[in-house]
């Protein structure tokens, strides 16, 4: 009896391997769909990209956003007092950190100093 079913099983398994090979002949019997692509010239994808960089700035004037939409009068006059400090903390900490690190560009500088304000303010 084992020997039946182990029989029975072995055709069954071979006969769902072959079902297995015939489908995947099938798929590769379907055209393959090639994605059709332009060459496009690295220069003229930067200037695409620098043209939107544009387009964005010239909308970007048209949203403004009232305050006193969002806030109170407290609120508008306590924030307007912390920008001071915040921006002479940026500028102290971008004076320092130029000072102690000559070799960092405007960028790495500026990001410094941002985070150290953030963290003492």
């Amino acid at each position: 009896m084992d020997k039946i079913n182990l029989n029975l099983y072995g055709l069954n398994y071979q006969s769902q391997v072959q079902k297995k090979d015939d489908k995947k002949a099938e798929e590769e019997k379907q055209p393959a769909v090639e994605a059709k692509g332009k060459d496009v010239e690295t220069g003229a994808l930067l200037d695409a990209m620098a043209l939107s960089g544009v387009q964005n700035l010239t909308f970007a004037g048209l949203n403004q956003i009232n305050p006193k939409d969002y806030l109170d009068d407290e609120s508008i006059a306590r924030i307007q007092a912390a920008m001071p400090m915040f921006t002479g903390a940026v500028e102290r900490f971008t004076k320092v950190i130029e000072e102690e690190f000559p070799g960092l560009n405007e960028a790495q500088v500026q990001e410094l100093a941002l985070q150290a304000a953030v963290k003492t303010v």
